[in-house]
């Protein structure tokens, strides 16, 4: 039977996502559909609109039959490491092919794009654009001289693939129907998640165009969950930045060329989280580079640890349904971490007493469970300890707050 892989972030899961998933199955004999899904933050460093556990369960219910977390230290990060982090999970589970979107239906002319970027005399085009100030994003379009390298998606393609030379998976190029990503309204049963988010996030949400673009249960969730509020950022980061000194602030992940002072300077002199954000912006440091940094800086993720950790897979159960179960049960013994309850495998305890005693694997997991609690604080009411309360049967929260909306509706 064939597995496919697919690397999302599901945010909202919407009627684009469930296309791809009905597309895959057209094209393929029964295959078994797993998605990496990032958790609580996106590759954008913006909060997930909905809970992990609600957005996997969405995803099973449009199709999908397994999904796992793509952990914090590769979703909050480049496209490169995003991609890279995807496919070494889905390597670990064995995966046959990696299905993926793009508005160019030219997988030969994708592949060229990847193999242009590993090539001497692009790496020194690429340096010598950087070293001149662009963005990573710009200077790499630019570099590669390519039409096909023009949107989110596209470049996501190109890295996809990048990481795919190391791995047996094959690719399955999927192309993308009705709205371009970075779409920001509803026309139609299939718009971008952005269009969705910003309607959502609207003072008065036009819930007949949002209920055209995605299934019931995701409808439900999104009228009645209590969403986060970015803004909600600001108060904790100045507060962690003000309290840190220089050379804790540069050890962060990400913290290079002297944005430490930068970051100083915006935490004392602005009074929101945009016009920190904005203050911090440039030619060569995009917002979604800064939005990111800010979670690292939060998190306290720092370049020591991602050195360490680079390289460790585990797979984080977010999702399932039966054929999903078998997955499970093919990976069991194969030296890859299987992490179904969070308390097995780390407990508060562990987190605040021995953390820098355990195996690496685990401590990757605590930036998942810190992720967790950081979004639920952007929340009206913070659930705290999330992923410990989703583990216990007595409170499977999905069918909670599913039936709560429902009963609204």
């Amino acid at each position: 039977m064939t597995t496919v892989g697919i690397i999302a972030e599901y945010n909202p899961f919407h009627n684009g996502h469930r296309y791809q998933i009905e597309e895959i199955r057209r094209r393929l004999d029964d295959p078994i559909i797993v998605a990496v899904m990032s958790g609580s933050f996106t590759q954008r460093g913006e909060p997930a609109i909905l809970d992990k556990y609600i957005r996997a369960q969405s995803a099973v219910d449009g199709g999908v039959d397994l999904v796992v977390e793509l952990p914090f230290i590769y979703a909050v990060r480049s496209a490169q490491d995003f991609a890279r982090g995807g496919v070494k999970i889905l390597s670990a589970l064995g995966i046959d092919r990696l299905a993926f979107g793009s508005e160019v239906d030219d997988v030969e002319s994708i592949k060229k794009a990847a193999d242009l970027i590993d090539g001497d005399e692009l790496k020194l085009r690429l340096k010598e654009k950087l070293s001149a100030g662009q963005s990573y994003a710009r200077a790499m379009r630019e570099s590669i001289g390519s039409t096909v390298v023009t949107s989110p998606n596209a470049m996501l393609a190109v890295e996809y693939l990048r990481a795919l030379h190391s791995t047996t998976i094959e690719p399955l190029l999927i192309k993308r129907i009705g709205s371009n990503h970075d779409d920001q309204s509803i026309d139609g049963v299939i718009a971008s998640a952005s269009a969705i988010r910003a309607e959502v996030f609207s003072p008065d949400p036009d819930w007949k165009k949002i209920s055209a673009t995605v299934d019931s249960g995701t409808l439900a969730a999104l009228r009645s969950s209590d969403l986060p509020s970015i803004e909600k950022l600001f108060l904790p980061l100045a507060t962690k930045i003000m309290m840190s000194t220089a050379a804790e602030l540069r050890s962060i992940y990400g913290m290079v060329e002297g944005l430490e002072y930068k970051l100083i300077r915006a935490a004392r002199s602005t009074s929101s989280y945009e016009e920190m954000i904005g203050s911090m912006i440039s030619r060569r440091y995009t917002r979604s580079r800064i939005q990111r940094l800010m979670l690292h800086v939060l998190t306290g993720l720092t370049a020591d640890d991602v050195r360490n950790f680079d390289g460790t897979s585990y797979i984080r159960v977010l999702a399932f349904n039966e054929h999903g179960r078998s997955i499970l049960r093919s990976i069991r013994g194969s030296g890859v971490p299987l992490v179904t309850k969070t308390a097995q495998h780390l407990t508060t305890r562990l987190m605040y007493d021995r953390l820098s005693t355990l195996e690496t694997y685990q401590r990757m997991l605590a930036f998942d469970m810190r992720a967790t609690d950081l979004r639920e604080i952007l929340c009206s009411a913070p659930r705290l300890g999330l992923d410990f309360l989703y583990n216990r049967k007595e409170q499977n929260l999905w069918s909670m707050r599913r039936s709560t909306a429902n009963s609204h509706e």
